[in-house]
């Protein structure tokens, strides 16, 4: 009879997930010296495998083979499974946290680690040269309304054949070169995968892909190492400090399936997803949405992380048919499209109407209405130790996210769109704004809109306030010492904006933390 493996392993710090947060705590504390394992649920990607057949890479790609959902299957959430986590599938904006909400959460200073963030995963302005057709179209639909849009900067090197098949991730990435060796100008995607990554492992950590983190071990109260599952057997790493960096749904439930302590019971909770809307239109000319950088502009006109009303003036038909509520509210409006299986699963209808809008692919420009939601979900466990995901609008974010359909709408009639499409399960036809008030009269009902989430966050909230929060300021969890937190389970609350750039910023501070802490 044959016995599993188990392997032993010791080292200084093991840390449990390898995107945005995990890969930069790993490189951090490598190259102070520290020993570190890094430990992966999904496999180790060569870009070059990264083909465009979408079923195969969803499955390598995504948790659930992109099928995860809420507990009422409202809200599909598409979360990165691989090193490099989502840094791998995502569109690459490199958007620095608005600075109003960081001080209102009390975050420490975080310039300097923005700074070496973006050195490190090559972020750069976005160039005019760039900027294509849809986005082009977008921008144009924008200025016409007379809002605040802006071209955006990007983690992403020349790639000849950037486009929509983005999303499945970048065949070209070029891996950053360690230090010391001769200088290699980056290419396509700078993901985690090919930045921190090879850096951290050039430092002497290690790495263990389809590994996948069972419990966090604890005696005396602190966090001694992780039991794992390796393909082969069972892994055990016996460290003086653990980061929980898998993400703000698999991170509570590590914490859960382990029973750790709890103070307060906010473990799970504070769940925020930045759930997002599809609004496409029809335009007479080609667009070719699918071809170039699939997002390099976005619109903040009706984002609020100060508690200021926005202008009813820029509402005028949301607010008339809607009359939605703000504070420290709103959303972006950001240029959206696919490969044809992307867009084909967000149109409307079924059989011959269906077709006739795929007909049309190449002439459909499309937006995301990216909720800076107030809605607090909750991540706990089923029987099976899966993660449970509990999540439902409420009344104030269903208001403000009908208003960004609205807006997102009447923005693309001003483009020039002949036809608005929501993504309801019927073919809905929106030709004028008066037709909009259907988009109120029909309002967010649970799994008659698609909306979709890339941005889960906050069940392990960070703070001050030892009963709210579940980690402190130094990234240290409040019931398990040496303990820490590093992705976006952090966030006190919705941070309303592409959160990569902050979970790695938060990452690099954690970091510094723990080298600390492995000190005394």
């Amino acid at each position: 009879m044959n016995k599993s493996r188990h392997a032993r392993e010791t080292t200084d710090v093991c840390v449990i997930g390898s995107g945005a947060g995990g890969a930069v705590v790993a490189k951090e504390l490598a190259e102070a010296g520290i020993s570190v394992i890094i430990l992966e649920a999904g496999e180790h990607h060569e870009p070059s495998t990264f083909t465009e057949y979408e079923p195969d890479m969803l499955r390598r790609l995504f948790w659930d083979s992109g099928l995860r959902r809420t507990r009422d299957g409202a809200i599909l959430i598409s979360q990165g499974r691989g090193v490099g986590g989502s840094t791998v599938h995502n569109f690459c904006y490199a958007v620095r946290p608005p600075q109003p909400l960081l001080d209102r959460w009390g975050i420490p200073e975080l310039s300097s680690a923005l700074a070496r963030v973006e050195e490190t995963l090559n972020v750069k302005q976005i160039e005019e040269s760039e900027v294509n057709r849809l986005n082009a179209v977008i921008r144009r639909g924008c200025e016409a309304m007379g809002w605040r849009g802006t071209v955006q900067r990007h983690n992403r090197g020349a790639c000849a054949a950037c486009g929509a098949r983005c999303l499945f991730g970048c065949p070209n990435s070029t891996p950053t070169e360690p230090v010391g060796a001769v200088s290699k100008r980056a290419a396509g995607k700078q993901s985690m995968a090919v930045t921190y990554i090879p850096l951290a492992l050039a430092a002497g950590a290690r790495l263990y892909s389809n590994c996948l983190a069972e419990a966090v071990l604890v005696e005396n109260g602190k966090a001694v190492g992780v039991s794992a599952r390796l393909p082969s057997g069972e892994l055990t790493i016996r460290s003086k400090a653990v980061v929980l960096a898998a993400g703000a749904i698999n991170s509570p439930q590590l914490w859960l399936k382990s029973r750790l302590p709890e103070l307060n019971r906010h473990v799970g909770r504070n769940l925020h997803l930045h759930p997002a809307v599809f609004v496409g239109g029809i335009f007479d000319e080609i667009i070719d949405g699918h071809l170039g950088i699939p997002q390099s502009y976005y619109i903040d006109e009706f984002l609020d992380v100060e508690d200021a009303r926005l202008q009813s003036a820029h509402i005028s038909t949301a607010d008339r048919v809607c009359n939605p509520p703000h504070t420290d509210s709103g959303y972006l409006l950001m240029p959206a499209f696919g490969s044809q299986m992307i867009v084909a699963a967000s149109l409307p209808g079924f059989g011959k109407s269906h077709r006739e809008l795929m007909e049309r692919y190449r002439h459909i420009a499309a937006l995301l209405v990216l909720l800076h939601d107030k809605t607090s979900g909750r991540v706990s466990l089923n029987r099976d130790g899966t993660p449970r995901i509990a999540y439902r609008l409420n009344r104030e974010d269903k208001a403000v996210l009908i208003e960004g359909a609205i807006n997102a709408a009447r923005l693309l009639f001003a483009a020039g769109a002949r036809e608005i499409l929501m993504p309801y399960t019927q073919h809905v036809r929106i030709k004028t704004e008066a037709d909009l008030e259907i988009i109120c009269q029909r309002g967010v009902v649970p799994n008659d809109v698609m909306l979709a989430s890339s941005h889960p966050q906050g069940t392990l909230r960070m703070g001050e306030d030892a009963a709210t929060s579940v980690v402190t300021f130094s990234g240290e969890a409040r019931a398990v010492r040496n303990l820490f937190v590093a992705d976006a389970s952090l966030f006190p609350a919705s941070i309303g904006v592409p959160p990569t750039l902050t979970i790695a910023a938060l990452a690099d501070y954690v970091a510094h933390q723990i080298v600390r802490t492995i000190a005394t």
